[in-house]
Parts: C-alpha cells; structure tokens; sequence
C-alpha cells in the first residue's frame, strides 16, 4: 500500500468497470482521485463511496471543452496532475462496415480516439511545468489483432496505440511519461454487444462471460478489472518512470497465438451463450 501516495489521478469513465475498480486501488494506494463519467448520481456515489481523497465531474468524451473543464476542475481541487489514464469510452457501434454509417464512425472516432487526444492536450502543459507525470490511455487487443471486436471499434483502438507512440516521443523530454494497455477478455458486460440483452442481464449473465472467455484464453480464464488495475498501479508509480511509448497487453496471453478466424468462432459460442440465457430469462 502507499505506491501512489501524494499522487493526484483523473480517470476518465471513472464510475464503472474497469474504472471503478481502478478509482479504488489508487485511492487505496494513497492517491487522490477524480472520477469523469456522464451519470452524476453513479458519479457522486462512487466518490461518496471512495471518501474524502475522491471528486466527480460529469465529462462528454467527445466534447473537447467538456474534457478541458475535467482538467481544470482537477487541478482546482488537488492543485496538481500525476496520472490521467483515458479509460472513457465503449463499443458504440457494432454493424458490419457497409452499415456504418458517417454519424455512427465520427461519434465513435470522437470518444475514442478523440478523447484520449484532448485530455492528453489539456494535462501535458500541467505535468510538464510539475517535472513530470503518467499518461495512461485504454486501447484493447482488438488494436493489434482482427477479429477482436467491431471495425469502428477496432481501428479506434488501433489509431490509440499509435498515438500513444506519436505523443510519447514528443514529449519524452519532459519527463511526462505516456503508455498504453491492451485488455482482452476481461470479463464486463460489454461482450453481451450483439445481443438483445439489457444492461442489468449482461451484468446478471457475466458468470456465463467468464465461463466462456477461459475457452479462448491461454492461461484458461477470463480476465477481471482487478488484473487491469494492478497494471495501472504499476504504470502511475514511480515503479515503471523508465518506461514510456509501450503497450502492455493484460489479455491471458490471447495475442501471442490465436487467427482471427479462431477467434471468432469462440466468441460466437459466447453470443450463443448469452443468447440462450436471455431466451430463459423472458420465459
């Protein structure tokens, strides 16, 4: 305990998932943190929830000025910026690519690829003129690979690891530090996408997810939030200040050896999964 002490961390998307699980281990380690998210009552019972060391601000992740204010309202409250890790954002749009339309790809560009970029616009100044900070931004297995979620999606995540690069290197000097993570199969109600499931059934039907995902995982289970926030922790820290311009996969292993084709067909078994559990849920 104690490995963020004196830190200050904003998270963006910070009220659920593997945000929320993150928000508490930093707090947990010493840091203080702000949370960013749409929903202002998840938002303030989750820093009610953490205590006195934790903030909510309401944020749009693809607005640009609503990003800014986040910044602000962070530096107001702590008076300083360590960590910022871009977390904000989901799969929005699942269609093949003849369905998508111009709409559907600029809404998605802008959450994920756009807001990574703004909030990293808006905390470089604030980290350099400190000496330093950590920059980390949520990209996905499905950036490296295909056949590991939708297209939008996919190039999003795959346009976020090259920027985590383009940055890196052009800030190196000033001891603002910027990386990336790579989950895969990380077992959260996102992979019921695809289905007619409403949130409260995709939470239900996550015993289900995991079952499934430890089929196509190579260490033989899914993953969970906790994996993912043991990984920040480390990247917020002074443990890792030698270390920038890198991805770290947190996916059991699934990028080093399967097709996109195989991987499909798992995650097919999954929906097929999901969908008979729905069918029982409606009788």
């Amino acid at each position: 305990m104690g490995r963020l002490t004196g830190k200050v961390a904003m998270i963006t998307g910070g009220t659920s998932g593997m945000g929320a699980v993150t928000a508490r281990r930093f707090a947990a380690e010493g840091a203080r943190v702000v949370l960013t998210g749409r929903s202002e009552a998840r938002g303030r019972a989750m820093a009610d929830e953490i205590g006195a060391d934790a903030r909510f601000v309401a944020m749009e992740a693809s607005d640009e000025g609503s990003i800014k204010q986040a910044v602000d309202f962070t530096v107001s409250e702590f008076g300083r910026l360590d960590c910022l890790f871009n977390n904000a954002g989901a799969v929005a749009h699942a269609s093949r690519i003849e369905n998508i339309s111009t709409e559907a790809f600029n809404d998605e560009m802008s959450a994920l690829v756009g807001g990574p970029l703004f909030a990293m616009k808006h905390a470089i100044p604030i980290m350099r003129e400190q000496g330093g900070g950590s920059i980390v931004n949520n990209a996905s297995t499905a950036g490296h690979w295909t056949g590991h979620g939708p297209v939008l999606y996919s190039i999003a995540k795959a346009a976020v690891l090259h920027l985590t690069k383009v940055v890196a290197m052009q800030i190196a000097k000033t001891s603002v530090r910027v990386n990336s993570i790579s989950p895969g199969c990380v077992a959260t109600p996102m992979f019921s996408i695809g289905t007619d499931m409403t949130q409260e059934q995709s939470a239900a039907s996550l015993p289900i997810i995991e079952r499934e995902l430890g089929k196509i995982v190579p260490l033989g289970r899914a993953g969970d939030a906790e994996d993912v926030a043991s990984i920040l922790v480390f990247l917020a820290s002074d443990e890792s200040r030698y270390i920038t311009a890198q991805d770290i996969a947190v996916d059991g292993g699934l990028i080093a050896g399967y097709t996109p084709e195989d991987s499909m067909e798992k995650f097919g078994g999954l929906h097929a999964e999901l969908t008979a559990e729905l069918a029982k849920m409606n009788d």
